[in-house]
């Protein structure tokens, strides 16, 4: 079976590099034959890239001071408010245009615009004019506040100042726009707007496309209930076939994952309260986030920005702090529009251009309850049974901007919890912790109630039977100072049985449970004991299965015994029994798979799978299955003798988009390293259920630690670095902290802000005052 598994492996593994090959050398063109990257000093990106007279120029009202540490995180201190998102929109453009302008062409669906005549492409595109996030995005620019639209267009201004110094000196463009021949542009807020749209995208798309497209075979319905099934086995944080590349790039854009834990002052031993998050999104140099400090007199917050969005996500300010994980909560449902009548139903045609090649067209039908998403040519309409629109609450309109300035002006719970009153998407746990040792958590979430909200699990819902309404999170249970001490979210179930289900699916219970194992220890919580909780490798489910493996064999004498007998069920990079226990069960799950044809598992509940499996074998059966299992290992052993460690066969790279380019990219390329973590532990670090060698796509990307007993005590690393050009030193310069556990420090006080932020400097004034 291994002989036959693996010349499958090795043709799919082929074909993907085959087909990704294209898309690069596409994207790059001829102009990435041409295109050399020029190495830059920090000196040279942060004191003379952007010159003195350039930034006296700057449409400010008053002193505008930015001060860089030395990895160069950006502390910006405005005069005036109006003042602060300017700078802001500076900064980002400096650190990250070229991934901005990625971001734009992602989030308006222009994809194949940068990699040409693709069909996997062109679906995506397709699939993002479907989602139409602009227009969505147009819908929340009309419901927000005067002072959200100011401060977006104030950052926009930010961005644009800083391409058009850019443009004026004829400085080198970034690496993205060179290599693929984008001609620069200013970012308009409507294409602020759109972006901002992208990264509220809702994660029940991807089970809706998963679903949809099973819905083709026999046996889906009955692969949808046990997914339904195994929901409401995992834990909760309060008692009360490969996926399509739409799917996979809005898990990779979106905050989809993600730690957070808040501690109360009772628990902590500093006796104020205390956050540690570490948000989980798809990795690539640069990273997904950017970390900034701001002050100004409305305004003094420390933490993660993404680029292009004007707010902090996960941080704090003078009095709170908070963080957050995805609820994956449904935000959309789909509605059988099979029986409208044709004038319910508008046509229309999208112009898709192709690089290098001839532009194409595509026709997406609108409906009363949204775009027809069953006409994506990832289905097979002979075989697709549903005709079914996607009505999403986030297509209506919401001021999640403002709902985060709120936040960072926020001075206890009252407000903190009020800030998202007008919050709809996408749905997040948003945990609370204030200097007065105080915890809380919100869901951040506009529940869509349907007519009948008893078929909210459905995965088709009637045409009578829509949205009727929406629940705004401060109409959802708001827990606040919880008996335990403590709050966690792991992507876990939030709640346990609320009256109308939160989502389809949560993640595994591993995460959420090892929280509150390392909190119901009787040690004090401190900033010591949080980072070590982020560096955390334990699975427990993975402990318990190989325990239940070895206790099913007996006897047996094989060195795979030993490997596993003296493994503590920590992934670790230089672990021999890591990698023994991923390899004799992803054969025992290849068999599982097998001899289970018509039994539909999710991948990221494979261990239950196969513990529910081993149970139900009789030991005539196991002794049947464990010779061929062990012959199947030894044979990968042999033929992958030179991976003997988990760091061996899972690695981290470090390369942007371009990087992935064969031969040409190898200039972006710094080396990978052996990583640590699992797809289930609290240091995580994706990967596929396969004997092949992985790297890692997805995973934790930065991390967060404050005790709020002092301004100075934030404590935040990048997996990566903060600077987008790819080849400044800031590009990946804070790796070797994030490989050791260790952190920087980002003070708030006045004196801890002159202290660490004093590496470059960066002086805006008024145009008049000079």
């Amino acid at each position: 079976m291994f002989d036959s598994i693996q010349r499958v492996s090795f043709l799919q593994c082929l074909l993907k590099r085959i087909v990704a090959t294209l898309v690069l050398l596409l994207m790059s063109g001829c102009a990435a034959l041409t295109t050399h990257p020029q190495p830059l000093t920090s000196q040279q990106r942060f004191q003379h890239w952007l010159p003195a007279e350039a930034l006296a120029s700057a449409p400010v009202q008053g002193s505008v001071v930015v001060r860089w540490n030395d990895y160069a995180v950006p502390f910006v201190t405005a005069e005036y408010d109006d003042d602060l998102p300017f700078a802001l929109g500076l900064v980002h453009g400096h650190l990250r245009w070229g991934q901005m302008e990625l971001l734009r062409h992602v989030a308006q669906g222009r994809v194949s615009a940068l990699g040409g005549p693709i069909s996997m492409l062109k679906t995506l595109d397709h699939g993002l004019r479907m989602l139409d996030l602009c227009a969505s995005g147009e819908a929340s620019w009309q419901t927000m506040l005067p002072e959200s639209r100011r401060w977006l267009e104030r950052f926009a201004s930010g961005i644009n100042f800083y391409i058009d110094q850019q443009l004026a000196t004829n400085s080198p463009l970034p690496a993205e726009l060179r290599s693929l021949s984008i001609e620069p542009a200013p970012f308009t807020r409507s294409d602020l707007m759109c972006i901002n749209r992208l990264v509220a995208a809702d994660l029940s798309w991807a089970v809706y496309l998963r679903y949809l497209k099973r819905a083709e075979e026999p046996g889906w319905q009955q692969a949808f209930n046990d997914m339904l099934k195994r929901r409401n086995s995992n834990s909760a944080t309060f008692e009360n076939p490969d996926d399509p590349a739409l799917a996979t790039l809005i898990r990779q854009l979106s905050k989809s994952g993600s730690n957070s834990l808040v501690v109360s002052g009772s628990k902590s031993a500093s006796g104020a309260a205390m956050i540690a998050s570490d948000p989980h999104v798809g990795l690539s140099l640069p990273n997904f986030w950017l970390l900034a400090g701001w002050r100004s007199p409305s305004y003094q917050a420390v933490g993660m920005m993404i680029p292009a969005v004007p707010i902090i996500g996960v941080g704090r300010n003078r009095d709170i702090a908070w963080g957050g994980t995805n609820m994956r909560g449904i935000s959309s449902h789909l509605v059988d529009v099979s029986q409208l009548a044709p004038e319910q139903i508008q046509t229309l045609r999208h112009s898709i251009e192709r690089r290098a090649w001839w532009d194409t067209s595509v026709d997406i039908r609108q409906t009363p309850h949204g775009p027809i998403l069953t006409d994506l040519n990832y289905f097979e309409p002979s075989q697709q049974p549903f005709t079914v629109a996607l009505d999403w609450v986030g297509r209506h309109g919401s001021d999640e901007i403002g709902a985060f300035l709120q936040v960072a002006r926020a001075a206890n719970w009252q407000q903190f919890r009020q800030a998202f009153s007008g919050y709809r998407v996408s749905a997040m746990n948003m945990l609370y912790a204030d200097r007065e040792g105080n915890i809380g958590l919100v869901p951040a979430y506009g529940q869509p109630i349907l007519k009948d909200p008893s078929k909210t699990l459905q995965l088709v819902k009637s045409s009578d039977n829509t949205i009727q309404t929406v629940l705004s999170p401060t109409q959802l249970p708001n827990p606040f100072n919880p008996a335990a001490g403590f709050i966690a979210s792991a992507n876990n179930k939030p709640f346990a049985n609320p009256q109308i289900p939160f989502g389809y699916a949560f993640a595994a219970n591993d995460r959420y449970d090892r929280l509150v194992q390392w909190m119901q220890a009787d040690e004090p919580v401190s900033v010591a004991l949080l980072k070590t909780l982020q560096q955390d490798t334990f699975s427990a489910s993975a402990h318990a299965l190989k325990t239940d493996w070895l206790a099913r064999s007996g006897d047996l004498q094989h060195e795979l015994v030993e490997q596993l007998s003296s493994w503590d069920g920590r992934f670790q990079h230089d672990s021999l029994g890591a990698l023994a226990f991923h390899r004799i069960m992803t054969v025992a799950w290849l068999d599982y798979q097998a001899t289970h044809p018509q039994h539909e598992v999710a991948k990221d509940h494979w261990k239950a799978a196969l513990q529910q499996w081993f149970a139900e074998l009789s030991a005539q059966q196991w002794q049947q299955r464990l010779p061929q299992w062990l012959d199947e290992y030894d044979d990968i052993v042999r033929q992958q003798d030179e991976i003997q460690q988990w760091g061996d066969w899972l690695t981290q790279p470090q390369r942007p988009l371009l990087g992935a380019i064969p031969w040409l990219g190898r200039r972006y390329r710094l080396p990978a390293y052996p990583a640590s973590g699992g797809n289930d532990t609290l240091n995580k670090s994706g990967h596929a259920i396969t004997l092949e060698p992985q790297t890692v796509n997805y995973g934790a990307s930065s991390r967060h630690i404050s005790d709020l007993s002092s301004l100075d005590t934030n404590w935040f690393v990048l997996h990566g670095g903060q600077d987008g050009w790819l080849m400044s030193e800031h590009l990946a310069d804070q790796t070797e902290l994030w490989r050791l556990g260790d952190y920087m420090q980002l003070p708030l006080s006045d004196d801890g802000v002159e202290k660490a932020y004093r590496r470059y400097r960066w002086q805006l004034t008024p145009p008049d005052s000079q």
